[in-house]
This record gives structure tokens, C-alpha cells and sequence, in this order.
């Protein structure tokens, strides 16, 4: 698999937008019933000011943190702050940011969303990009945004690796695990309803993190990117989602548009043929690759808002529910970032419209590895 890299506007801002290339095929899913392997939970809300935090460097070490029915206490030093941290793991120094909402920061242990950033990008600006902080502060979990490593072969950009980009330098699955239990000895963590989203590159990751984490991650929720790559065997249904944009002009929601990535390009045949071929797949069939390998039984089509489409695949193994939204009209953005408001990049061009971060909570906190 090869990285790619590109400048595109969003809103105001320059970002770098992802693609990541990786042999895919084709299928999609969504459903609410409780089963085995699957609870569904309520939310909770609160609100808190955040603060900075000192840098702090650690070693993966082994996890010391509560289940569902423990007590634990977080670290003082992290409540209410953006603390920016290191953690070495695989050979490797990861940086990573750090939010523990004041609501908490209770003994009762608390949800974690892992946060990843697009190709280029890093973990504050992710956290600057969708808001999920402020999402934390109101619904009392805890949520860390990574920053993946440079790459030198692409410019040093940040990335996450994917099925077929497995090199022996780097291993990100095995940090996301480690930074897992690194968070979880830090706060007073859940790890029953641990959740993965991201953004482009970081969409693409999350769904992966489903191929080889099924046993640490409860629920995904993929924007602007996802697959389901050849070899994906996980070792339980898990509940996932994913929005994508009609007008994504970067990862082409189907074969009629052609990625920006690939004009003016200077490769040779055999690149060209692999980025033809990757930018040619057709975005829903990714999840609905996963959907059919979780046995899902009902598809169910409807409007959820007036620009978004929403495909739902229900009767999956283990009670998991996967969804898909198509937003007419969007680009290559995060839905509901107020980066991409007044723009027509949200679809309808207005406040209106799905949020990959309140619609993306709402749907990954149901579910929890617990019965």
C-alpha cells in the first residue's frame, strides 16, 4: 500500500487531506438490537472549562485499570486539562493528547474515544477540527487524540498504516493497544466501551482497527474514508458506521468522479494502475464488505436528514448495527466541523446536517464489548 498526500481547503483552512492505497472489495450494514457481545447504554451529560497540561513521557506498561463495576481514580495531574503526552511503543515515540472532562473524573469509569487525524494532520488539530473536547466535557467520557508518525518517504508527513503499508519499523495497532492501557492507567477508563473514529487516513484506520482490535474496540465510526481490506478476519461482529460526502473530491465517493490525487501526478504505470484502481472503488460497498461478513440480514433505506441518506444493515451477529451516510453535496470534510460551515460543504450549506462527532457519539456509545 502507498500514502499519498494533498493540500485541499476546508473552509478557511489549509489541511492535508488522506488516501491510502490498499486492495479492497465489495458489500454495507445497521441495526439497535441488543445481543451478545453487544449492550446498549445511556449517556451522560455535564460541562466543564478545560486547561493546559505538562508534557509527560511514559512507557507502555501493563494495564491497571477498572472494568465497568470498579471503582478507580484519575490522575490528578489530567482532569480538566490538554495534557500532550508521549508513549513509546513498538520501537517507536508516539505523541498523543489527552482530555479527562471534570465529569470524568468520578470512580465511576468513564467511555474513551480514540480520535485519529487524516494523512498530514496531527492530534491537536484533529481535536481542533471536530470539537470532540466539548462533546467529552457534555457526555463525561474521556477522548485522546494520537499523532501517527512521520512517514520520510512521503515529506515526514504523519499517517497510520493500513492492511497492506505493514512495514517493520512501525507498528500502530499494537500502539493503539498500548495507548489504550497507557490512557486507562492515567484516567479512570471503561474498557469495555472503548471507540474508534477519524477523519480520511484516520477513517480508514478506525475500520482496520476493527480487522485487528475487535477484542479492544466496541464501535467504530469512520468520515471520509473507510475499507474493508482483503484478510480482515475479526474476532467478533463489531458495530461500525461511516459518513462519506457525494462531492468528496480527494477518496471519490463511487467511480464517476476521479480523485484530484491523481491529476498531474508524475508515476510510473504500474502506480498509476494501483491508484485507478483504488480510487475506483465504490465507498459504500466498503462498509457493506463488512456488513455481509457479519451476516447481517435486514438493509434498510431511508432519509435521516435532508441531504443525508442513510443505509442501515440490522440483523448482524452480536446484535451489532452498521450504518452508512451519504451526504449529497459534501466534500472531502468532517460533517458538522464548523471549519466547514458557510461554504456548502455540509451539505444543505447551513447549520443543518449530520455531525460526524454528536451523531458519531451518539451511535458508537450504545455498544460495549459487555453482554
Amino acid at each position: 500500500m502507498r500514502l499519498l498526500w494533498h493540500r485541499s481547503l476546508i473552509g478557511p483552512q489549509r489541511v492535508m487531506c488522506v488516501t491510502v492505497l490498499c486492495a479492497l472489495a465489495a458489500a454495507a450494514c445497521t441495526s439497535g438490537d441488543r445481543a451478545a457481545g453487544t449492550t446498549v447504554r445511556p449517556t451522560s451529560s455535564a460541562a466543564v472549562p478545560a486547561a493546559s497540561a505538562p508534557e509527560t513521557s511514559q512507557e507502555a506498561a501493563p494495564s491497571t485499570s477498572a472494568s465497568a463495576s470498579d471503582g478507580c481514580v484519575p490522575d490528578a495531574d489530567v482532569v480538566g486539562s490538554h495534557g500532550r503526552h508521549r508513549l513509546a511503543s513498538g520501537g517507536n515515540e508516539y505523541e498523543y493528547l489527552l482530555y479527562v472532562p471534570a465529569s470524568a473524573s468520578g470512580s465511576a469509569p468513564a467511555p474513551l474515544v480514540v480520535n485519529f487525524h487524516g494523512l498530514g494532520g496531527d492530534g491537536p488539530g484533529q481535536a481542533a477540527y471536530t470539537g470532540y473536547t466539548d462533546l467529552a466535557d457534555d457526555e463525561g467520557f474521556v477522548v485522546v487524540h494520537p499523532s501517527g508518525l512521520g512517514d520520510n518517504d512521503w515529506g515526514g508527513v504523519r499517517s497510520w498504516e493500513l492492511a497492506h503499508s505493514d512495514t517493520s519499523s512501525r507498528d500502530d495497532v499494537q500502539f493503539v493497544g498500548d495507548l489504550i492501557e497507557r490512557v486507562s492507567e492515567q484516567a479512570c477508563v471503561d474498557e469495555s466501551r472503548v471507540y474508534a473514529t477519524g477523519f480520511s487516513n484516520g477513517g480508514y484506520f478506525s475500520a482496520y482497527l476493527a480487522c485487528k482490535l475487535a477484542d479492544r474496540i466496541a464501535a467504530t465510526f469512520s468520515v471520509g474514508g473507510i475499507s474493508h481490506p482483503e484478510g480482515c478476519q475479526p474476532s467478533r461482529a463489531v458495530a461500525m458506521a461511516a459518513v462519506h460526502g457525494t462531492d468528496d473530491e480527494v477518496v471519490p465517493f463511487d467511480d464517476r468522479r476521479e480523485s484530484v490525487l491523481l491529476q498531474g501526478v508524475q508515476i510510473d504505470d504500474e502506480k498509476a494502475r494501483e491508484l485507478e484502481a483504488f480510487f475506483a472503488e465504490i465507498i459504500p460497498d466498503e462498509l457493506a464488505e463488512f456488513a455481509a461478513a457479519f451476516g447481517c440480514a435486514v438493509v434498510t433505506e431511508s432519509e435521516f436528514d435532508s441531504t443525508t441518506s442513510l443505509t442501515s444493515y440490522t440483523g448482524c451477529d452480536d446484535g451489532v448495527e452498521l450504518r452508512f451516510y451519504a451526504v449529497e453535496g459534501l466534500g472531502h470534510v468532517w460533517p458538522g466541523s464548523s471549519w466547514g460551515k458557510g461554504n456548502g460543504k455540509n451539505g444543505a450549506g447551513s447549520e443543518a446536517g449530520i455531525s460526524a462527532t454528536s451523531d458519531g457519539w451518539a451511535f458508537m456509545s450504545q455498544y460495549s464489548l459487555n453482554q
